[in-house]
């Protein structure tokens, strides 16, 4: 599609010294950071509200693996709702290391995080090789990277798998090969096994890549089957997840977290958006519905995520879809906007009031005194800071999504990137925190890139035009 010769260079050559030192500069920052939070708060400085139960579990896994009692489907772990790739992370950690499993873990984090630049430039470097380099340094300084990478989280190495099967679609887009399939369908199956979140996207890829490369190239048998292949090694991949609770449970289904989270954050929520009712007591409400109708907690996990479920797509459609609507849009601009300074420890372990419990007569009002009427000054003006810089990089994105829509030459190339950031703001809902934006970064990075190659752009024609006159 692209005849630059500078397309044609590989990355590792002329560039390779550069590489290495945004990889060496990305890992640098993040090993100071950890090292700084850990040697000044120990391990709560590395912990959010889920890692204590990723190392719990871990510890467990560890203990049960050193015993010899670990056989069979438990090597899929012993949560139905979290996926498996990450706590074998964390339990080789815990294996290996012991008490200093929660610093081991997040400097390898950190290590896969400084591959993610590295995945962002071959992104960015596709759509325009002008983008990749300040694309990739958009990553190695990205706070929204930096900090999810310092906790126990599971989002880093799922960013990694999704920047790794996006740049294997974009250069299959550009030509079509059995090596950009296979990147495709293991980074999608990789990254199942990481967050299951991905797996509606698959379908929403595989149709995209193939009406795509029918309009602009011509489809053939080849291309038919190097994309089966992409689906077919995502189905493997999660195949025992599914044969695990086909066979233990009767469930044919891949997780039992969606009743849970319909009824009790996404339905309160939608509430919230609509009447100012605060979530918390719109999830009580919730639960308390679910108990009365349902009785106690049923043995099978999947049993009672159907009665959530129940529940839960009741009150969606008695709350109707203008709701709904308003609930998702300002998650979505929420999810945008929030900065990640906000998750970090030092921050967010800060005593004040939290987002959700935060009174206010409607969703603008609660905003507002989230970000004026802080009952903690520090937390605030980290917030509004926090705010105005994330303020900045979004105009210079929205400058370089300008560029890409002028640019009739890579709209095949962009499509997938804004269908995937669609995809994750849509299935994020209501549900807000920078933590859920990660897997949009890869792409707000390029978009990053392009704003400043832009910008330069302006600003040396401008100079031109001055000196001229």
């Amino acid at each position: 599609m692209y005849s630059s010769a500078a397309m044609e260079r590989s990355p590792f050559g002329l560039r390779a010294g550069l590489l290495l030192r945004i990889f060496a500069g990305a890992i640098a920052i993040r090993w100071l950071y950890d090292v700084a939070l850990f040697t000044t708060m120990g391990p709560a400085g590395l912990m959010g509200a889920d890692s204590r139960g990723y190392l719990g579990h871990a510890e467990i896994m560890a203990g049960q693996i050193i015993n010899g009692a670990l056989q069979g489907w438990d090597w899929l772990g012993s949560d139905l709702g979290v996926m498996p790739l990450y706590p074998w992370l964390v339990t080789l950690n815990v294996a290996l290391f012991g008490t200093l499993a929660p610093l081991t873990t997040v400097l390898l984090q950190g290590l896969i995080d400084g591959a993610t630049c590295l995945l962002i430039f071959q992104i960015a470097r596709a759509v325009d090789p002008r983008f990749a380099v300040p694309a990739a340094i958009a990553a190695a300084i990205n706070p929204t990277q930096i900090v999810l990478s310092g906790l126990i989280y599971n989002d880093t190495l799922f960013v990694f798998f999704v920047a790794a099967f996006l740049a294997g679609a974009l250069s299959w887009l550009r030509r079509p090969s059995w090596s950009a399939a296979l990147t495709v369908g293991v980074g999608l199956g990789l990254a199942a096994l990481v967050r299951i979140v991905v797996a509606p996207w698959v379908p929403v890829m595989i149709i995209t890549l193939l009406v795509i490369w029918h309009l602009v190239g011509r489809l053939r048998t080849r291309q038919v089957a190097q994309v089966a292949l992409m689906a077919a090694l995502f189905c493997l991949a999660v195949a025992p997840i599914l044969a695990r609770n086909v066979v233990q449970y009767g469930a044919w289904s891949l997780t039992n977290q969606g009743g849970s989270h319909l009824a009790l954050w996404v339905a309160p929520l939608v509430r919230e958006a609509r009447d100012g009712t605060p979530w918390e007591r719109g999830s009580a409400a919730m639960e308390q519905r679910t108990r009365e109708r349902f009785g106690p907690k049923a043995e099978n996990p999947f049993t009672e995520s159907r009665r959530y479920a129940e529940i839960g797509r009741e009150e969606l459609a008695k709350l109707g879809p203008g709701a709904v609507l308003k609930a998702w849009v300002i998650g979505a601009t929420i999810n945008l906007a929030a900065p990640a300074i906000i998750i970090s420890p030092p921050i967010a372990q800060l005593p004040r009031t939290g987002f959700y419990a935060t009174p206010g007569n409607s969703i603008f009002a609660k905003i507002g005194n989230f970000l004026f009427h802080s009952d903690n000054a520090a937390y605030a003006w980290a917030l509004l800071l926090g705010v105005a810089g994330v303020g900045v990089v979004r105009l210079i994105q929205l400058l370089g999504l300008f560029g890409f829509v002028r640019d009739r030459t890579a709209w095949s190339l962009v499509i997938p990137l804004l269908l995937w950031c669609g995809f994750i703001l849509a299935a994020n809902g209501p549900v807000a925190s920078p933590k859920y934006r990660l897997p949009l970064e890869p792409v707000l990075c390029v978009l990053t890139g392009a704003g400043i190659v832009l910008l330069r752009r302006r600003a040396g024609d401008a100079a031109q035009d001055q000196a001229s006159a």
